[in-house]
């Protein structure tokens, strides 16, 4: 029958997104931590999740072994590991208090490394990152460990700016959600996330490079098909298809409507250098202040207890 190969591919689709992963064993979030201003608004984000759910909080501080290898430079590595472990030992204690699970570990080696070598050993469900504070030029350059997580990480990662000391956040509430897809598998993951996670409002974004979305109504329809109205649970859906760059498209619509929470597809491993800058995800992080939930395409450990995890904190 004709346009049945297309409905076909749409169910397939939407199939593979909606599809069951194995039920996560473990409820762990980790918060990687340099003791910066922007690592302690992820530690807050993340303390905030952690006492919602119930879940296990770990901290993590990576310190860099160079320092050790120059006889001048060990005393003062030595120094500072031992100023690091104080530092969240006390961090710990204070999570403790609040009641929330918390475990810290201070990791020696390659940072990049070691945060994703924890990831695995404890099955993480999240983890939370800090960013650094948008510059007057309207942008924040992640740093290179970053950028490595955001296309290695096994988990969903969760970016969160720094605070406006004039309007601090409340950490956690994510009532009018925004999403991105391309109709990629990661964009797709990230969409059923967002359909999970929006409490009032879900906002649906595609932007054709074709130019003719407003010539073709093809893409609109695959959003409907995609994110349907929730009716279970009185979820609306804003489904918008527009045309030019995704990341400034994500951006201006962020701008506008002020989302509490922007989801997308992770960028695939193959991206490197400055090839990574270019990418949308990265764009967005570094030109807004909302936090930015990136999901993996691969989602073998993640599900809805993640899900809700991220979605009721508060």
């Amino acid at each position: 029958m004709p346009g049945s190969n297309k409905f076909n591919s749409h169910k397939s689709e939407r199939t593979t997104y909606l599809s069951a992963a194995k039920q996560f064993p473990f409820r762990t979030i980790v918060a990687a931590t340099d003791f910066s201003e922007e690592s302690s608004a992820a530690l807050r984000c993340a303390q905030a999740i952690a006492r919602r759910q119930h879940a296990m909080l770990l901290l993590i501080h990576v310190i860099d072994p160079v320092g050790y290898a120059f006889p001048e430079g060990a005393p003062r590595a030595v120094e500072r590991d031992k100023a690091a472990r104080e530092e969240l030992a006390r961090i710990e204690a204070e999570v403790r208090q609040q009641g929330v699970p918390v475990h810290s570990r201070v990791e020696t080696g390659l940072v990049c490394e070691r945060i994703l070598l924890s990831l695995r050993d404890h099955k993480a469900a999240l983890l939370v990152l800090g960013t650094k504070a948008i510059t007057g030029a309207g942008r924040a350059a992640l740093g290179a460990v970053t950028r490595q997580l955001l296309t290695h990480s096994p988990c969903p990662i969760l970016t969160v700016a720094p605070d406006d000391p004039e309007k601090p956040r409340e950490y956690g509430h994510w009532e009018n959600v925004m999403a991105a897809t391309d109709f990629s598998a990661a964009s797709l993951s990230a969409l059923h996330y967002a359909q999970r996670v929006a409490g009032r409002l879900l906002i649906v974004v595609h932007s054709a490079r074709c130019g003719r979305h407003l010539e073709c109504p093809n893409c609109l329809e695959r959003l409907r098909f995609l994110a349907p109205f929730d009716e279970s649970h009185g979820l609306p859906v804003d489904h918008v298809v527009t045309g030019g760059d995704p990341s400034l498209v994500i951006v201006d619509m962020a701008e506008r409507m002020q989302p509490d929470l922007i989801v997308l597809g992770a960028p695939s491993p193959q991206h490197e250098g400055t090839d990574l800058d270019r990418s949308t995800v990265v764009q967005v992080i570094s030109a807004v202040q909302t936090p930015v939930l990136i999901v993996p395409e691969s989602r073998t450990r993640v599900e809805d207890e993640v899900i809700e995890e991220v979605a009721t904190a508060s």
